[in-house]
C-alpha cells in the first residue's frame, strides 16, 4: 500500500481475518499490515471489486480474555500480492483494542 493519505502508521502484524458480505463469510485470508484506518490482506488475486462493502472479522487478546471484533470496510485498492481495505464505522470498544495492537503489541 502506498502512503498516500493515511491518517494512522502501519504496522507489519499478521492477523487470520474472515471478509462478511451480508453475514456471510466471503473469504479468510491473512493481514499483512494493519492501522487505525484500514488493513491490507494477503490475496493470491485480486477478487474482491472496487468500492465493495464488507465486514472484517478478526480476534484480539487482551486482558479479560480474546474478543471477536467485527469493523465495516470498503475494498479501496487491489494489487497483485493483496488488496487494501478502509475500515468505517468504528465503535469504541473495537477502536481501543486496535490502539492496544498498534501502539501497546499487547494484542498480538
Amino acid at each position: 500500500m502506498d502512503s498516500d493519505n493515511r491518517w494512522s502508521e502501519r504496522q507489519d502484524i499478521q492477523l487470520h481475518i474472515t471478509l462478511l458480505y451480508d453475514g456471510q463469510e466471503v473469504l479468510q485470508a491473512n493481514s499483512k499490515n494493519i492501522s487505525i484506518g484500514g488493513i491490507f490482506i494477503d490475496t493470491a488475486l485480486p477478487v474482491l471489486d472496487i468500492d465493495k462493502r464488507l465486514d472484517v472479522s478478526f480476534s484480539l487478546r487482551s486482558t479479560n480474555g480474546t474478543q471477536q471484533h467485527r469493523l465495516p470496510a470498503r475494498v479501496v485498492r487491489n494489487h497483485d500480492n493483496g488488496t487494501a481495505l478502509a475500515f468505517s464505522d468504528y465503535n469504541t470498544d473495537t477502536l481501543n483494542a486496535l490502539r492496544v495492537l498498534l501502539y501497546d503489541g499487547f494484542a498480538r
